[in-house]
């Protein structure tokens, strides 16, 4: 019996320890939208060891997300989107990348959507932050999922504090930076949007409901007396998380494309939250943005805080 007691232990403790890691590595979910994070998303939890199965919404998802076990859904099948999932066995599940605020005529629900759309139309009274409550909440409460953020997920992609490229701010952008990022928080405490830009100590655009790349597209379209140019650069961009923001379902991101638009629209730079913002792929937003002689800079969060008092 003494002996077999000795063999029994580690063997218990061996088992309890491969539990343990079968606990932390549930299957993921992925619910993708536009643009190169669900697919960043994917790799990060595959590279762990993670078993991963895509969801793309059509027209917004990219091709690139069909390197990983993935299903396509139209916007409005919420029933085949939850049919995947269970099928799936994915027991967490992460929403990721852009998707345009829908039309709820145009939609074409499926019958599990038609049941939820009372709700769903309560909740988009209560705006964009509304929105994501609902469905976060419809998610784990009535389907048993486990909703996480994709900072979570992928740490690698938050940005990280200081100046990612070889190009710094100038005072002027400094200044630029401040009021920005105030009227940013302003904009955020109403659930507007995430972004503002400013140039020369005046605020030149807030972003709304349509996004980041459409306010840029905004400022480009500005007189050049009014706001930079390629030949002097001046304007900065600045993405901060709104207050209280969910976290785990629109954290500000930014990527190569958001400094390809900022340097048509002849910002001198961007300045986003450190650890409150995604980065799809920090080295190749930072070789970008110095081919276009710009800055990237993540900004702590005690100085956008103490900007906002």
């Amino acid at each position: 019996q003494t002996g077999r007691s000795a063999c029994r232990g580690p063997i218990v403790r061996l088992d309890l320890r491969l539990m343990g890691k079968a606990a932390n590595f549930r299957k993921l979910g992925i619910a993708a939208g536009s643009g190169p994070l669900p697919v960043a998303i994917a790799k990060a939890a595959t590279d762990e060891g993670r078993e991963v199965f895509i969801v793309g919404i059509e027209g917004a998802a990219s091709a690139d997300i069909e390197a990983f076990p993935h299903a396509w859904v139209r916007i409005g099948a919420l029933g085949e989107f939850l049919r995947l999932l269970k099928r799936e066995g994915c027991e967490d599940i992460v929403l990721i990348g852009g998707i345009k605020r829908p039309d709820l005529s145009k939609l074409g629900l499926d019958m599990t959507a038609m049941k939820i759309l009372p709700r769903l139309a309560g909740w988009m009274k209560e705006g964009d932050d509304g929105l994501l409550r609902g469905l976060s909440q419809f998610l784990e409460k009535d389907h048993g999922f486990r909703l996480v953020g994709a900072h979570e997920i992928a740490a690698s992609l938050l940005a990280p504090e200081g100046i990612l490229t070889s190009v710094s701010p100038s005072p002027q952008d400094e200044n630029d930076i401040d009021i920005a990022a105030r009227a940013a928080l302003a904009i955020g405490a109403l659930d507007i949007g995430q972004g503002a830009i400013a140039c020369r100590g005046i605020v030149l655009a807030l972003e709304a409901v349509e996004g980041t790349d459409a306010m840029l597209a905004r400022v480009a379209g500005l007189p050049n007396n009014i706001r930079g140019s390629e030949t002097k650069r001046q304007g900065v961009l600045v993405k901060l998380s709104k207050p209280g923001q969910e976290r785990r379902v629109d954290m500000p991101t930014i990527g190569v494309e958001t400094v390809e638009r900022a340097a048509v629209a002849g910002l001198a730079g961007i300045a986003v939250e450190a650890g409150g913002t995604l980065i799809a792929d920090i080295e190749s937003v930072a070789r970008a943005a110095n081919a276009k002689g710009l800055f990237v800079t993540g900004l702590s969060r005690k100085r956008f805080e103490q900007t906002n008092t």
